[in-house]
């Protein structure tokens, strides 16, 4: 297994750019304060009074996106010395956590599931790329992911946690290369196929 400092290194090779500290070690102080500060927002949100609602046949990608999405809405007006904003475009990360007192900014990626559970050796994906990292964010970059575990009852929704990891440089990840596509990339490829 490889650390997430390895793995930006490898990245940035593989995508032919110099290579950033695209990763920082967390102060100690700063994790402090995020906790904090999520702690008593999460408290003030009261997910046990709060549902969200779904459609029925909604795909189980669809429901963690809605999720996070309800979440961020609903604790991002709650934080008092952070705030959650968005990050253009598609990939990694979703969001950027800023520290208003002086606009200091963190990588804030978002997940949702229905537990967590730390036997589960399923894959969480978190990044392919360095454009955004690189675009939005100034290096050294700390980074905190926020799994967010939730219960359906039939449409509704309701959260019942919220784990926030502050990765480091050592932060241990799987790296794969991997290529993937998609129906629509298929439809409208130039390779042969055939339906029976």
């Amino acid at each position: 297994m490889d650390d997430l400092e390895d793995y930006f290194g490898r990245l940035a090779n593989w995508e032919g750019l110099p290579v950033v500290p695209l990763v920082a070690r967390w102060d100690r102080g700063d994790v402090e304060r995020v906790m904090d500060d999520f702690r008593g927002a999460y408290r003030l949100t009261e997910f046990a009074a709060r549902f969200l609602e779904v459609e029925d046949g909604v795909s189980n990608q669809s429901i963690g996106n809605k999720v996070a999405e309800f979440f961020v809405g609903a604790v991002g007006q709650h934080l008092r010395t952070h705030r959650i904003d968005p990050c253009r475009g598609p990939g990694y990360p979703d969001k950027r956590l800023v520290r208003v007192a002086d606009g200091r900014v963190f990588a804030l990626e978002m997940k949702a599931t229905s537990h967590f559970n730390g036997n589960d050796s399923n894959r969480i994906v978190l990044t392919c790329s360095s454009r955004k990292l690189r675009a939005d964010f100034r290096a050294p970059i700390c980074h905190v992911l926020a799994t967010v575990c939730y219960v359906k009852n039939g449409n509704q929704i309701a959260v019942e946690h919220l784990r926030l990891d502050f990765l480091d440089p050592d932060t241990p990840v799987d790296m794969r290369l991997e290529g993937s596509v998609s129906q629509k990339g298929l439809a409208r490829g130039a390779q042969a196929s055939v339906t029976f």
